[in-house]
Parts: C-alpha cells; structure tokens; sequence
C-alpha cells in the first residue's frame, strides 16, 4: 500500500497512490463513499471519517498501527476504481510538484551517520567500522519530494544524501534487534541535507547544519512493511543534473535496521509516525544552486529537487 500527501486547497490530503493512472484516492473521502453507499448518511459519515481516518500519517498509525482498515479501504476503492463511484470529489491529479511530505509532521525525526562503508582514497586503507552515530532533525525541515532545495545564504558546503527512512507503527521504546522490524509500519525514500561549514563552526554539532528549511525532502509515497520484504537489499541511487553520484544497496550498511533501532530506543521512545533515517552510501558530494538532484530507491519511487537560493 502506498500513501502520499497532497497539498490541497483544503489542505494535505492522504491518499491512496497508484491506484487510478494520474491521479490520487482522497481516503477521508473515499471513507465517507463507502459508508454512504452502505445507506450512511452524509453527515454521520463525515463525523466518522474525521475519527476513523485521521488525515496525517503520525495521527493514523496512532488510531490504527497495523493500518488494517486502511487496507480494507484500499480494497473496496481498487475494486470501485471503474465503476463511477469514486467521483471528483474523492481523486485529485498526481501531479508531483503538489506532493506533500507523505510522513506529515512526526514528533521525533532521527538519521543515522556514517552506517555506510566510505571509498577510500588511492592508497589508503579502509577506514575502521565505526559504532552508531546519529543526530535529531528538526521536524520543520520537512520537504515534499519534488519541492525545491534551498541554499542557504550563510553555506557553501550543501550537500545531499540518499537514504532509505524508516516510519514507526505502534510506540516503541527498548526494542531489540530480534523485535525490531514488528515496530515498522513502512518505509519511505529520503534526501538527508546538510551544510558541513555550518556544523564545523558550530563545534561540530550537526543539529543546526542538517535543520535548514527543506533539508528533510522525502516521498514520493509512504509504502507499507509488507511491500518491501528485505529493506536490506534495496538499490539506492542518486544523480546530479544527470550524472550519477551515488549507486549502492541497503545491504551494504554497517549497521542493520534491527540494530539502528534497538540502539535508538534504549534512549528514546518512538511514537507512532516518527522517522529514522538509516544512512547514506558513498558518492554524495555538494552541490550549487542550479542544479538537479534526483534520487531513487528500488521500490519508494524517486524524488527531483531544483537547487536554489535561500535566505
């Protein structure tokens, strides 16, 4: 099952992709069709719509983590797709620059740092596997997958990083590498951003130089665990107006999803809809305003981004 957001004149709408060609399901919407073709009346249906599917990510996994009704609705509206019964009033057009963070606002989001092998250079040895490492982003920084990369007027290292992203289900707190992966409600490609000059003078600390304005781009979708059987073998790539710049797999992190999460939660407590993402490979570099960066995960879609001037 795979879940976007839609910026809207009504605001972020969750829906159902990939379901009808071009366009996008309004689930709230296509909720209140389904009880209003079972005899509901329109009002009851849309005070129930409001509680039964709430209309961001974090909000729904809290009601249902396993999004077991989802996935009946999901049926019933593939099964209705033809039938004239989702009308305008439950589809919008997928066009992309209208995507909205599919993840909606998460309480905590948390990505990991130096989980992927580095090349080393001409004659040097590899470096030493490192312990995990990671660093909070500010929720705010939160982009839609085809919105535009800001350059911010006080860097000039800006660097983006393909990675796969991890989206909590139930809340979760001292979870083990065993048990880790039931916490999972899905996955969803992510672009890490970070201004390097910013976080050296800052110490170091790397909260402030990752916490730009759109330096958190992620979707296009939001896709369920069950399709995706082993994020461990995931090809991730990453262009530059066209140029390839990283090409590698999930199954080369250092450190598996298991073990990422039992590491963070021994800390933290993960509420429903927070996001941890998992770490970047090699071959990501910085770029300049003007350019392109695309990025794909087997199986998540693909974000663009222009790079352009900030403030």
């Amino acid at each position: 099952m795979k879940i976007a957001s839609r910026r809207t004149p009504f605001g972020d709408r969750l829906c159902f992709a990939e379901v009808v060609p071009h366009h996008l399901i309004d689930i709230q919407a296509a909720f209140v069709r389904r009880l209003e073709t079972d005899g509901v009346h329109r009002d009851d249906a849309l005070a129930r719509a409001r509680y039964a599917v709430p209309g961001d990510l974090p909000s729904l996994l809290q009601v249902d983590p396993q999004l077991a009704s989802l996935r009946r609705l999901l049926d019933w509206a593939a099964g209705h797709a033809d039938t004239g019964v989702l009308d305008q009033d439950c589809l919008w057009s997928d066009e992309p620059r209208l995507l909205a963070p599919p993840v909606g606002k998460p309480h905590t989001v948390w990505c990991m740092l130096a989980n992927y092998p580095r090349r080393p250079s001409a004659g040097q040895e590899p470096p030493p596997r490192r312990g995990l490492q990671g660093c909070l982003k500010a929720p705010g920084a939160l982009a839609g997958p085809h919105d535009d990369l800001r350059y911010p007027a006080i860097s000039e290292q800006v660097a983006p990083e393909t990675e796969l992203a991890v989206v909590i289900g139930p809340r979760s707190g001292r979870l083990t590498p065993d048990n880790a992966l039931r916490a999972v409600a899905g996955y969803v490609g992510f672009c890490d951003v970070g201004s390097r000059d910013v976080s050296e003078r800052d110490n170091n600390r790397m909260d402030r130089g990752k916490g730009f304005d759109t330096y958190g781009i992620c979707g296009p979708w939001f896709v369920t665990a069950d399709e995706i059987p082993d994020p461990h073998a995931l090809r991730i790539r990453q262009w530059v107006n066209g140029e390839v710049r990283q090409d590698g797999s999930t199954a080369e992190m250092l450190h598996t999803i298991p073990e990422q999460l039992a590491w963070l939660t021994a800390a933290l407590t993960l509420a429903p809809g927070d996001v941890l993402s998992t770490g970047t490979p090699a071959g990501h570099g910085p770029v300049r305003p003007g350019d392109v960066v695309r990025g794909e995960i087997e199986g998540l879609g693909v974000i663009e981004n222009k790079v352009v001037p900030g403030d």
